[in-house]
């Protein structure tokens, strides 16, 4: 059932690629339709590596989603990862001559983009942090100020082309076509974080299984993104190690006995599991958590260094917030709220069908609401410029010299038959199904 009302993301990860479809119900709230979960190969920490293999995660991730949400779908948005971009905040202005309107700004934004963009870069997101009216601070909307000089701030974030490029393939190859890029924790951000949790400062750490992607809010707007480059796989592999156990008993033993910090009851208890010779062998509860510990120690120690680099410009009155899969690992955050002396909570995503609502569900559930959001501004964006493109065809006929009463009959008859089934009622039902076949952009 393929629908133009349904927002479908790809959210290609280090350890399973997940498939998802979502819309909105009656009262505007979302909701999941579908997910579908493949295991990830060929990405190493959310790079891609190998494209075809990633191409066929993605492919076994869509067939399972289409079934699930019954749907068929072509065109996705898709996450790209804190370790494949870079930000950073740069400053722009240009001389205006009248009230500032809506094409100034998005004019000085272009221009931004031009000198923006460096080599072998592509810029994906342009976000505002405040503007200027000559030199006087007017918050997030300039228009309508008179002035001589506009000037905007804005955080830039870049990906690189390689592994845009790579990601491109991958999903292409898998018979699907981008819409657009958006950054993982920024998606996250979205559906895990609450308004006011942005306004008065939050960091928020998505800790999937390659990397920790890092993003802070202040006064509801991004402030500053990073990547630490560690996340559960590296507790899996050093489980592996450390018991002498096969990858998937490893990834077992975290999921089901694993903790950050060692309980009372701990040295009691044991895992049993069967070596590759038949025999079995038995794991201390214990053991499993001294190695757990030691590499959350490291990551948390990661996430610490982001927050002193931003401690002395941004608050975070709403702490930390920790979501991703591992995010789910017992006492992390009893050892985050200890070990960097800031209030933690975990983050699933809200206001969607509960079955849905899990911290390893934070990126795809977020790509799906900034989907919504981006199709909804273009949306907006082609019915003001109709309306606009309509209001100068009403002007140039009222200012063209009045033909006579037989042309004008013509005229009319002409124009009755052009608009059946057309006209901006009949390009704005349209255009819900056209919005996805146009090119893509190239600088996502």
């Amino acid at each position: 059932m393929p629908c133009n009302n349904i927002i479908t993301a790809i959210d290609i990860g280090t350890s399973k690629t997940v498939a998802i479809a979502g819309t909105k119900d009656d009262q505007g709230r979302v909701k999941i339709l579908g997910i579908g979960e493949a295991e990830t190969k060929g990405v190493i920490r959310g790079t891609v590596q190998n494209i075809m293999s990633a191409r066929d995660s993605i492919k076994e991730a869509v067939e399972k989603c289409q079934k699930a949400a019954n749907v068929t779908f072509k065109y996705v948005y898709v996450g790209i990862d804190g370790r494949n971009i870079c930000g950073e905040v740069n400053s722009h202005s240009k001389i205006i001559t009248d009230i500032i309107t809506d094409d100034d700004i998005k004019q000085l934004t272009e221009e931004l983009n031009q000198i923006s963009a460096g080599q072998d870069e592509n810029i994906i997101h342009v976000i505002p942090q405040g503007y200027s009216v000559d030199n006087n601070s007017v918050g997030l909307n300039p228009k309508g100020f008179n002035g001589r000089k506009l000037e905007g701030t804005f955080y830039v974030v870049k990906g690189k082309d390689k592994a845009i490029k790579n990601i491109r393939q991958a999903v292409e190859m898998a018979g699907l076509k981008i819409i657009k890029l958006i950054l993982e924790p920024l998606a996250s951000a979205e559906a895990v974080l609450s308004k006011d949790e942005k306004e008065v400062g939050v960091i928020l750490a998505d800790i999937g299984a390659g990397t920790a992607d890092i993003a802070v809010f202040q006064d509801n707007i991004l402030r500053y993104t990073s990547v630490v480059p560690l996340g559960g796989k590296a507790i899996t592999n050093d489980i592996k190690k450390g018991c002498g156990v096969l990858e998937r008993q490893a990834e077992q033993i975290k999921v089901q006995y694993g903790a950050a910090l060692s309980q009372k009851d701990f040295a009691k208890k044991a895992v049993t599991v069967k070596g590759v010779n038949g025999k079995s062998k038995e794991i201390p509860f214990t053991t499993v958590a001294s190695i757990i510990n030691a590499r959350v120690e490291e990551i948390l120690g990661g996430i610490a260094n982001e927050i002193d680099t931003i401690r002395n410009k941004t608050q975070l009155s709403a702490g930390l917030v920790l979501t991703g899969g591992t995010a789910k690992l017992k006492s992390l955050v009893q050892l985050a709220k200890f070990r960097l002396s800031i209030e933690t909570r975990t983050g699933t995503p809200l206001y969607i069908n509960p079955e849905f609502s899990s911290e390893g569900n934070a990126a795809a559930v977020g790509l799906i609401i900034k989907g919504m959001e981006y199709t909804e501004s273009i949306l907006e964006q082609r019915r003001l410029k109709a309306e606009k493109e309509k209001a100068a065809e009403q002007q140039q006929d009222e200012q063209a010299p009045k033909p006579d009463e037989k042309a004008k009959g013509n005229a009319k008859d002409k124009g009755s038959k052009d608009d059946k089934g057309g006209g901006f009622r009949g390009w704005f039902d349209n255009i819900i199904g056209k919005i996805f076949s146009e090119p893509n952009d190239s600088k996502m």
